[in-house]
């Protein structure tokens, strides 16, 4: 029968993970993050930078990485080009001299501090839907009225007390706790675990 060829779509996906594991795998990706790329991988990524600075000193500019003789890649000290800039110590001579050619712009644009101050004062009155600036007591064209209260589409984390929470959830990781859940995020798995010494720091 051709229905039988036909599987049920919802035995094809996999459960989807409470929210709340959702939420600890994102904190131990954060955390992980945070004490293995940032601490480990980061200072690998740049520690050819120091090295190869003095040694462009002694006249060698460039690194060639390899293995067995085939060539990995290259480090190079990038060098600043030649150019002609601004000499902020004659800005008036070269004022002048735009002037006389014709490079002078006027910009007319609203003074940011008073845009904050009228901002800062401005009220929405809820029964005419005008926006009112509380000092003169003017209607205020050009403003308008954003309800609140939506979702902005972002997300903040905070770790509970600090590092209390960055402590707790590496004990567990160590600890093995999060096994279950690691199945579902797999790439947090790779590698050696980190130590109690990572989490504090």
């Amino acid at each position: 029968m051709a229905n039988d060829a036909v599987e049920d779509p919802q035995t094809e996906q996999p459960a989807e993970l409470p929210l709340s594991d959702v939420g600890l795998i994102g904190a131990l990706a954060r955390l992980l993050d945070d004490q293995m790329v940032k601490k480990v991988i980061k200072p690998r990524i740049d520690a050819p930078k120091v090295p190869l600075l003095k040694a462009y000193k002694g006249g060698q500019s460039e690194l060639v990485v390899q293995i067995a003789g085939d060539i990995i890649g290259r480090y190079k000290v990038n060098l600043a080009q030649p150019k002609i800039v601004v000499d902020e110590d004659n800005e008036a001579a070269l004022n002048k001299y735009a002037d006389k050619h014709g490079g002078i712009k006027v910009t007319i644009a609203r003074d940011a501090t008073w845009e904050k101050a009228l901002l800062d004062f401005a009220e929405y009155d809820e029964d005419t839907g005008l926006i009112i600036d509380t000092r003169t007591g003017e209607v205020v064209p050009g403003l308008k009225y954003e309800q609140g209260g939506q979702p902005t589409g972002g997300l903040t984390w905070t770790w509970e007390k600090k590092d209390v929470g960055k402590k707790r959830l590496m004990r567990h990781y160590q600890e093995g706790s999060l096994n279950y859940l690691l199945q579902e995020a797999p790439e947090l798995m790779a590698g050696p675990r980190p130590t109690a010494e990572d989490a504090q720091h």
